[in-house]
């Protein structure tokens, strides 16, 4: 099974923006999987949308979270959309990943 990408436990949904400060960045799981297989995420695209339906996107090389991103969410008002795609992970087998991508609405 593909490994599914979270941020504090969730998949998405509403998300408080404290909780989102708090994370350092993406996890990748697999859900109801008996079997201790463990993925990392290597990279992703945040993209957040703004009270004026603005979109901005930044990368990150790994599966944390960068200062640039962290500051963006410091930013954040509730309404505002985290979009998070381009999400790709390595098994530890060596398997690479395409994960599907996850959003948030601040709350």
């Amino acid at each position: 099974p593909d490994p599914v990408a979270q941020i504090a436990n969730q998949t998405g949904g509403n998300l408080r923006k404290e909780d989102l400060q708090l994370e350092d960045g993406i996890m990748a799981v697999l859900p109801d999987f008996d079997f201790d297989l463990k993925f990392t995420v290597t990279q992703f695209d945040v993209t957040l949308t703004g009270a004026g339906g603005y979109a901005n996107t930044w990368k990150s090389t790994n599966n944390r979270f960068t200062a640039d991103q962290k500051a963006q969410f410091r930013n954040l008002v509730t309404g505002s959309i985290i979009y998070i795609d381009n999400i790709k992970a390595k098994g530890d087998d060596g398997t690479d990943r395409d994960l599907d991508p996850i959003s948030f609405k601040i709350r």
